[in-house]
């Protein structure tokens, strides 16, 4: 356990952080080796840099200038396992995230002005709720740095409501969906001009911001969005955000760099020919974030429309312009650069993404007959609660209600059939050691009775199988959770996915 004691008490030794050359609402603070050492109770090398052994620990409470809300990082050397905890107006402390290299901010050139110059990249980190006014900083050694900078961000004006569907058909029809637009999140305007090059190739990247995948609304996830720009272009010298799009942990696709269809980007080193899509979140160890189902359908969304745009097959391989050889269509930024992009968990669904896509496009639209609940679409009957803290949930929010009460609470969807069938079906719900581990779960209509008992305590976050079962055409049958058994536990109701068989 690190103690917080000492730089609680150091603080008074720390100059007046004075931010550097600032854009907009943003500016940075560099701490040389030798103080951050002094800061940590060791004694500087000869070469003034900031050394732990292997084994030992170290803790720094580091002030900002003022209140702040997103944070990032560059440095020189090799800062080893560090935790970043960002202590907030009230003092209290957010959640441990790890201190992670942005890889798309450390391949190719940096622009002119770029703050971080030669130095290593970090990926950001957020605070919720509240203004930030410090960072703790938790070392665990080998550490080895020449300096550390923290750069600042502080909290924009706001993002307007979300807006409606951009329309868009390629050859087929297939539409674009919808994408919150740069003025939604209040994009700074591009510092330079756009150059175009048709779209053979999607990279999918991710931010390796893990508290990114923690945001519980639609404004804090544009919050995200232009703090993400304001990094690329402070940090890096870029004249606008790198990606092309963005996805939230709730499926919401963000329009990134401005200039419309075809825009060359600024994310794998390569660029001209492909169009990049991050996912919002740390898809690799030790947080082992994973693209929910609303992530996936979106790239899937948003993919199919490209690729039917341009002709692009998502199984196959073809040149890619701006990398000079052969690449798979669709493809993961650890392909084409030495870089653990877009992480082991992300990495490993590219094939379900491919497959997405591809039946996206041979259905003709948004995912040919499967049918997708949310809780928009939830009735209920009894007390229900409606719950978000949970980040393996899908989408925005999840209801909840306890057992063993002295009236029944039932929860359910009515979906549309559009023809009689056998439906596999699955739910989805986030998991919790508070969670009934033999939650009731059925389906009652013309067909028949279905019912299937499930442990909610685990496989959150996923799609679950649960049968197989008979559906007559129309919207007589409803498919839902009921709160029966023992008392003290808590039953969840989230999404339903029914897929023909």
């Amino acid at each position: 356990m690190f103690d917080r004691r000492l730089p609680l008490l150091l603080l008074g030794l720390l100059p007046a952080a004075a931010l550097g050359a600032r854009q907009g609402s943003v500016g940075h603070t560099t701490w040389d080796g030798t103080r951050l050492a002094t800061l940590a109770g060791t004694v500087p090398s000869a070469d003034g840099a900031f050394r732990l052994p292997a084994g030992e620990e170290a803790s720094l409470l580091l002030p900002a200038p003022g209140p702040f809300r997103s944070l990032g990082f560059f440095w020189h050397g090799a800062p080893g396992r560090v935790q970043v905890r960002l202590q907030l107006a009230d003092g209290s402390f957010g959640p441990a995230a790890p201190l992670a290299e942005a890889e798309d901010l450390n391949e190719g050139a940096r622009g002119p002005g770029a703050a971080a110059g030669d130095a290593t990249v970090g990926a950001l980190h957020h605070a919720y709720g509240q203004s930030a006014v410090a960072v703790l900083l938790e070392f665990a050694g080998p550490c080895e740095l020449q300096d550390l900078s923290l750069v600042w961000i502080v909290p924009g004006t706001g993002a307007v409501p979300p807006p409606s569907p951009v329309p868009g058909a390629g050859p087929r029809g297939y539409p674009k969906p919808p994408v919150n637009d740069r003025a939604s999140w209040g994009a700074d305007p591009p510092q330079c001009g756009y150059s175009y090059s048709p779209v053979t190739h999607i990279a999918i990247h991710h931010t390796a911001s893990a508290s990114e995948y923690w945001s519980t609304s639609w404004s804090e996830c544009a919050s995200n969005v232009k703090a993400t720009q304001s990094y690329h272009m402070y940090t890096n010298g870029w004249c606008d955000i790198g990606y092309q799009y963005l996805v939230c942990v709730h499926g919401q696709i963000w329009e990134g760099r401005g200039g419309g269809d075809d825009v060359v980007g600024a994310h794998d080193g390569y660029n001209r020919g492909s169009m990049a899509i991050s996912n919002m979140g740390y898809f690799h160890a030790p947080y082992n974030q994973t693209l929910n189902a609303a992530m996936i359908d979106a790239i899937g969304e948003l993919g199919a429309w490209k690729c039917d745009q341009q002709g692009i097959d998502p199984w196959g391989s073809s040149y890619y312009l701006g990398y000079g050889g052969t690449m798979t269509n669709l493809y993961g930024h650890r392909d084409v650069g030495l870089t653990a992009c877009p992480g082991d968990l992300a990495y490993a669904e590219m094939d379900t993404i491919r497959a997405t896509i591809d039946g996206k496009l041979q259905g003709g639209g948004g995912g040919g007959n499967e049918i997708i609940l949310d809780t928009d679409s939830l009735q209920t009957m009894g007390t229900w609660y409606t719950g978000t803290s949970s980040v393996d949930k899908y989408g925005s929010d999840y209801l909840w209600t306890s057992t063993g009460t002295a009236s029944r609470a039932a929860a359910w969807w009515t979906p549309s059939i559009p023809a009689d069938g056998w439906y596999a079906v699955y739910f989805w719900w986030p998991q919790g050691t508070n969670r009934n581990p033999a939650t009731l779960l059925g389906a009652r209509g013309p067909g028949g009775t279905n019912t299937a008992i499930v442990d909610q305590q685990h496989n959150g976050g996923q799609w679950n199988l649960v049968g197989t079962w008979w559906f007559p055409a129309g919207s007589s049958t409803k498919v839902g959770v009921v709160n029966d058994g023992a008392s003290g536990w808590v039953v969840i109701a989230d999404a339903l996915r029914l897929v023909p068989q």
